[in-house]
């Protein structure tokens, strides 16, 4: 299903930039300083605008995984809102972060590696999270935790 949902989205808009795709979604992204614990978070006000906020202190990979994450939120967990997570601190790292995390990982991560042939081969998935500006994590949901 999540495999589905990506790839209806790439196919769609043509894209797999997170930030792109919040603009054809009509997300808007805000950019502020959110101090040195969170890295950001998504919100849908009660007229029912949705907005990802970015820690302004992340590099350019790091900003493009935390816009891709938060988009799964606003994808796949449109009955919950922020009040949620503030309420179910113990949720927090549990189901919907993970299912998050999958998101980013179907959306910034190729299906096939076949195309980069031999240049991947025998990568770690710290190193092939390194060559994707992905953290490792989210390669071992795209792929498991065996070396690729």
């Amino acid at each position: 299903m999540l495999k589905n949902i990506t790839a209806g989205l790439i196919e769609m808009y043509q894209t797999n930039n997170p930030f792109e795709l919040c603009d054809y979604l009509n997300i808007k992204i805000i950019r502020s300083n959110l101090g040195s614990e969170i890295k950001g978070f998504f919100q849908r006000t009660v007229e029912g605008y949705e907005i990802i906020h970015i820690n302004s202190k992340l590099n350019d990979n790091e900003s493009k995984y935390i816009c891709a994450h938060e988009l799964g939120h606003a994808i796949m967990h449109t009955d919950l809102s922020l009040q949620f997570f503030i309420e179910n601190p113990l949720q927090i790292k549990s189901k919907y972060e993970i299912q998050a995390d999958k998101f980013a990982a179907e959306l910034l991560i190729p299906d096939n590696l076949e195309s980069y042939e031999c240049e991947l081969e025998g990568m770690t998935a710290e190193e092939l999270g390194c060559y994707f500006g992905v953290p490792k994590e989210l390669i071992e949901y795209k792929f498991g935790k065996e070396v690729i």
